[in-house]
């Protein structure tokens, strides 16, 4: 009884943690990223190319960064949130943020000058653009959505480090198969892995699927 709650546990902070950074991140995507992508500003080719180098940052990195700022020495440290859910999907955020971004932005620099001529042509506003950039590319969209969740809910270091990984509160499915692993409870880490393995499969296969229709409708 006591194994099945460590794992219900675990891979509920874990969905829990992801799904909302996920959420999170793609809101705050899609707002930058318009906003970026449709308009010119002095400064748009350095803002992008930063985007694009923060893909690659290191999730202990991230971790380190979100640490810094709500440690109790730190400038949010009055939130006192450190070694919380709450922490935790903040520094995914930090992680998954620029990589969602970055493919929004693209998307939209490659299909918004296509579409701005013809349908300004007509009187459309750049909000009715949007919209039907929006709704004709829902598929693409979803991709992006998965593609953050998958690197979200796979994840270890940065929530380790903010997360505190305590048993039943913060402790995740990568956490929980390191640490059960290490104590000699091997069979434990593969029910884990399988769970996170499995999960991962369904995403990239739900991937494959939405980039064959969107192959398909081109």
């Amino acid at each position: 009884m006591l194994t099945f709650e460590k794992i219900q546990s675990a891979v509920f902070i874990t969905i829990y943690v992801s799904i909302f950074s996920t959420l999170i991140a793609f809101f705050l995507s899609m707002i930058f990223g318009y906003l970026i992508a449709i308009n010119q500003f002095q400064l748009k080719k350095p803002v992008v190319i930063f985007l694009s180098s923060l893909t690659s940052i290191p999730p202990v990195c991230a971790g380190l960064l979100v640490y810094i700022l709500i440690s109790r020495s730190g400038p949010l440290g009055w939130m006192e949130i450190l070694y919380s859910p709450l922490a935790m999907i903040i520094a995914q955020i930090v992680i998954i943020f620029p990589i969602m971004i970055t493919l929004i932005i693209k998307n939209i620099e490659e299909d918004y000058p296509i579409y701005r001529d013809e349908l300004m042509s007509y009187g459309a506003s750049k909000k009715d653009i949007i919209f039907i950039l929006f709704s004709n590319k829902t598929n693409i969209y979803i991709t992006v959505f998965l593609l953050g969740f998958g690197r979200a809910i796979s994840e270890y270091g940065a929530a380790a480090i903010v997360g505190g990984s305590i048993d039943h509160f913060t402790r995740n499915m990568t956490a929980t198969i390191a640490l059960e692993t290490s104590k000699g409870n091997v069979s434990l880490g593969i029910v884990l892995g399988t769970i996170l393995i499995s999960l991962t499969l369904l995403i990239s296969i739900s991937l494959n699927f939405l980039n064959k229709n969107n192959d398909q409708s081109k």
